[in-house]
């Protein structure tokens, strides 16, 4: 059926003078294009306050605060597993905060990560 439509609609734009002439025409014989369907849910049925609006883009406080506990949350989990710094990597500052990994390794790179912002600030400030 997709297929027939679609022949129909190739011979009658074949045969329109322009793109207005050809629209007109597959309107009448019924071969309009439907609008194109929307994926998903249509935005603004998600409600404030949960951790998907705030990756959305929406900082209201309801969904900064939704976003900061669940990133407790998962900060909390995480730590409960010592495999899972192996598994992250050792030696970075993420790893060290996210993690709570206090390696050798990690914390000299959260030592450095710490003397950069402040020099960043300093620079800022001057």
């Amino acid at each position: 059926m997709i297929a027939e439509h679609r022949k129909a609609a190739l011979v009658v734009a074949d045969h329109s003078r322009d793109a207005a002439d050809c629209r007109q025409l597959l309107e009448a014989l019924g071969l309009a294009e439907p609008a194109p369907k929307r994926r998903g849910r249509p935005r603004g049925e998600y409600g404030h306050g949960i951790p998907a609006r705030y990756s959305q883009g929406c900082r209201c406080k309801e969904c900064t605060a939704a976003f900061t506990a669940s990133a407790r949350e998962w900060r909390a989990r995480v730590r409960q597993d010592p495999s899972a710094a192996d598994r992250a990597g050792h030696g970075k500052a993420s790893t060290y905060k996210n993690y709570a990994c206090r390696c050798s390794p990690c914390v000299a790179a959260n030592t450095d990560r710490c003397r950069a912002q402040r020099a960043a600030r300093k620079a800022r400030a001057a």
